[in-house]
């Protein structure tokens, strides 16, 4: 899995917790990609399958992400960080 700090990158693929404030984010068969999730990074679900609304927060994404929901989304990430995961599809 690629350091954290320093990655800039948009990734699609399916998402997973790593502890409290981090995600991963696997596209297909390629290796992971860690970031770390902020209390602004901008959570957009079209598909209203996080929360009820098309704007999530990063607490409706940990919940679902928690309850073992398969979720695959294009995530942002700047520095190390997520700015943006969007589009998020729950596969089940």
């Amino acid at each position: 899995m690629p350091a954290i700090r320093g990655t800039d990158a948009t990734v699609v693929g399916q998402l997973a917790a790593r502890g409290a404030n981090k995600i991963t984010v696997t596209p297909g068969s390629d290796e992971a990609v860690e970031a770390l999730l902020l209390p602004y990074t901008v959570v957009l679900d079209k598909r209203r399958t996080v929360c009820a609304s098309s704007d999530c927060s990063v607490e409706q994404l940990r919940k679902a992400l928690g309850k073992g929901d398969v979720l695959f989304a294009k995530v942002t990430i700047k520095d190390g960080a997520v700015v943006q995961i969007e589009d998020i599809d729950v596969k089940k």
